[in-house]
């Protein structure tokens, strides 16, 4: 019996490549030269993520917010809180103290990762959640970045 190659490759099981990370790749931003500036580069995948700002190079460990984060972080923008359910988020960093959280005599008690929002927020947050959000109803784009300077800012992942 014979066999041709075009039988044979078409009995092969296909390989399929598999979807890049849900945060693996780069992203900028509206508010640089350059409309495909890249500012932030994600690497790695669960758990372990790696944020470098081009900028300066600068490297942070990044992990997933789980939802309780996701809900802490919803709550300190006084977005809709069940809109968080929706979302995909990175974070990295400490939480910024909150005024009461400077007054205080001691320190707030430490969360497990995930349970709250650090310094940096990375989300992706699919148009039906974004549209009941009024800061992010008008993006384009499913991203935003957070940092206490910077605030919200629509994001693209470019690659």
């Amino acid at each position: 019996m014979r066999v041709s190659l075009l039988s044979l490759l078409l009995l092969a099981p296909t390989t399929q490549a598999a979807p890049p990370a849900p945060f693996t790749g780069q992203y900028g931003h509206g508010a640089t030269a350059d409309r495909d500036e890249v500012v932030w580069i994600v690497q790695g995948e669960a758990p372990s993520w790696r944020l470098t700002r081009t900028a300066d190079e600068e490297q942070v460990d990044a992990q997933r917010m789980g939802a309780r984060g996701r809900e802490a972080f919803w709550t300190r923008m006084d977005w809709p809180a069940d809109s968080s359910t929706d979302a995909d988020c990175l974070t990295w960093g400490e939480k910024p103290a909150s005024l009461q959280d400077l007054l205080a005599d001691t320190p707030p008690a430490p969360v497990a990762t995930g349970d709250d929002y650090g310094l940096g927020v990375l989300c992706h947050v699919p148009a039906s959640a974004r549209a009941r959000i009024d800061w992010l109803a008008g993006n384009a784009s499913d991203w935003f970045y957070y940092d206490p300077v910077a605030g919200v800012m629509e994001v693209r992942r470019l690659r």
